[in-house]
């Protein structure tokens, strides 16, 4: 039997929704009713009741469920003991989108692992494509992939194909980042259409997620600004926000000491569509060591201080 099924199992309880538990794990709802019903099949009696309060355990399905709950401890309590034998060597593969808030996430994280006498570390930051790929191709262990909220559907397909799991991390509007003596510094409420004059800074890597967008009925061909310029390397993004009269870029929330630390500010700025989600991947049945826990635990914090 799947382990992983038996954690989905779980999250329908917890939930007591299919379409919920589907929607926490970044699967369509036909696919976990399946997964649902083959339980049932192996199990030989079903351990749900659908009702009209949502899906209740059956009696025997409260056993398995005591069960299941049981095996998932036991399977973090063994992989806990094998982690003591790998003479507390950090190993750390994780992919994700170049955002402030996830470089200062994970250097905050590994302030924390200073003492371990090995480190196997690898961080790398790419475009969601990629990402996807490669935490499916055990190239990394565990993915941050960002999108529009709206392609929730797209994604799910994606990760569903590639045989991936996932968690929310957040979903967070994009604000526009600037130098204090930008313009627009002052200005109160914004919108894209306070920007075609200025000039919008965005990812040289085409196949990145890009905060830029083009409105049905807007006759820019570029995005938000008529002025674009394309640039890889976020250090020269940063220095250019600086030096250069007029620039912008749409970013995710950065924090506040990092702003302090560059001279730059972040404001709201409304447009269609500005509802984006960064989640976390990995391979199914992948069991996070309790250092790549932590991890996500760091990001996690960062981000209900930013939200």
């Amino acid at each position: 039997m799947n382990l992983s099924y038996l954690k989905y199992a779980v999250e329908v309880e917890k939930t007591g929704s299919i379409t919920k538990a589907a929607q926490n794990f970044y699967m369509n709802q036909p696919h976990l009713s399946k997964i649902i019903r083959e339980l049932e099949r192996d199990l030989g009696c079903p351990i749900f009741d659908r009702t009209s309060r949502g899906m209740v355990p059956t009696k025997r399905g409260e056993e398995f469920l005591r069960y299941a709950k049981a095996i998932l401890v036991q399977e973090e309590q063994i992989e806990a003991l094998c982690q003591q034998d790998m003479g507390r060597t950090l190993t750390v593969s994780l992919a994700a989108p170049r955002a402030s808030y996830i470089s200062y996430g994970f250097a905050s994280f590994m302030r924390q692992m200073t003492d371990y006498p090995t480190m196997k570390v690898d961080y790398r930051e790419t475009n969601s494509r990629d990402i996807i790929r490669g935490v499916s191709g055990k190239t990394f262990d565990l993915g941050i992939v960002r999108f529009q909220s709206l392609y929730v559907p797209y994604y799910q397909k994606m990760l569903q194909d590639e045989n991936l799991e996932s968690q929310d991390l957040w979903e967070f509007s994009c604000n526009l980042l600037m130098s204090a003596s930008h313009p627009l510094a002052e200005r109160g409420d914004l919108t894209y259409l306070d920007l075609s004059d200025y000039v919008e800074l965005v990812q040289g890597d085409t196949k990145a997620p890009s905060f830029s967008f083009e409105p049905e009925d807007s006759p820019s061909v570029s995005g938000s600004s008529r002025k674009i310029i394309s640039i890889y390397d976020r250090g020269s993004q940063l220095e250019l926000l600086r030096q250069l009269p007029g620039a912008f870029m749409w970013t995710s929330p950065v924090p506040y000491d990092l702003l302090n630390s560059l001279a730059l500010i972040q404001k709201p700025c409304t447009y269609p569509g500005n509802l984006h989600k960064d989640i976390l991947v990995y391979r199914s049945g992948y069991r996070m060591s309790r250092e790549e826990k932590e991890l996500v635990n760091c990001l996690r914090r960062l981000v209900s201080q930013l939200s």
